[in-house]
């Protein structure tokens, strides 16, 4: 699964948004359906750092495996007990004054038929909640030159 936008900012501009995960609730539009309280590791940004989550159906550790500055976060995000794993990366490409940002992900499809429904379900959701988090970014990026303020 893949969105696609392009900001007229540089890689450097978008980049603290991304690799710093406490900035993830600026932008991302995963709470506006349910509350979700977050907490977090002693890393919160690069290489190692955890956001762990909790609303009232779900929660889950969001964790950076892998940050190349200006370039690309590499992520895993753990759900429900470690039941579903879904892996992905937002990768920055410079494009003149602007910067395509493309946000990926995977997961291991289902054997279980019944449970081929709910694969469905999750990229469809997956699809939706991406490009319009991607939408929150670009208006953020657009209209600040870097993070002005970090969520608690």
């Amino acid at each position: 699964m893949e969105q696609r936008i392009t900001i007229l900012a540089p890689p450097e501009a978008i980049f603290p948004f991304l690799n710093e995960l406490r900035n993830w609730p600026l932008w991302t539009v995963w709470d506006q359906r349910d509350e979700i309280d977050y907490s977090y590791g002693p890393v919160t940004e690069g290489d190692g750092a955890e956001q762990r989550w909790a609303s009232r159906n779900m929660s889950g550790v969001l964790r950076i495996l892998k940050s190349d500055r200006d370039e690309r976060v590499d992520y895993e995000l753990l759900m429900g007990e470690d039941t579903y794993e879904v892996v992905g990366r937002i990768e920055l490409h410079p494009d003149g004054a602007c910067t395509r940002v493309v946000w990926k992900c995977a997961w291991d499809l289902a054997k279980n038929p019944y449970r081929r429904y709910f694969d469905l379900l999750m990229r469809w959701m997956m699809r939706r909640d991406y490009a319009a988090g991607l939408e929150n970014l670009k208006t953020l990026v657009e209209s600040s030159t870097k993070p002005t303020e970090v969520a608690a």
